[in-house]
């Protein structure tokens, strides 16, 4: 059983209008304050999930919340879908991050030359920004 399959089996439990899922990938909003929220996506982010990524990114950046994009579970993403998120990183005034990227996630984001956007490590909560 794949991280994606137990994710899958996870959001078909939950009911909520901030988990999006497809049969290859799904995502789930955390929100932890008005200013500040994770996207965590999971799968494969193919074609048929920019709409929806994109339609999450524009709610949670029209907000003001600063997004934290978690890709620990993405086994596939296409380029339009990292296009997605450097358009919506441009086009915000918060911030939006990408944190723990697969390796195939990462070279998409880093062949596109979005790097700059990748969070290595979280800052200590002792440590101000």
């Amino acid at each position: 059983m794949t991280v994606t399959d137990i994710a899958r089996l996870v959001f078909k439990e939950r009911d909520s209008d901030s988990i999006v899922q497809d049969a290859r990938y799904a995502i789930e909003v955390e929100s932890y304050s008005p200013s500040y929220a994770v996207l965590r996506v999971s799968g494969d982010l193919d074609m048929s999930s920019r709409t929806a990524l994109t339609h999450n990114l524009a709610r949670l950046t029209a907000s003001g919340a600063d997004v934290l994009i978690d890709l620990s579970a993405v086994s596939f993403m296409y380029s339009g879908a990292v296009s997605a998120v450097i358009t919506s990183a441009l086009a915000s005034d918060s911030s939006v991050r990408v944190f723990a990227p697969t390796r195939p996630a990462r070279m998409v984001i880093e062949s596109l030359g979005a790097a700059a956007l990748l969070v290595d490590h979280l800052p200590s909560p002792a440590v101000p920004r």
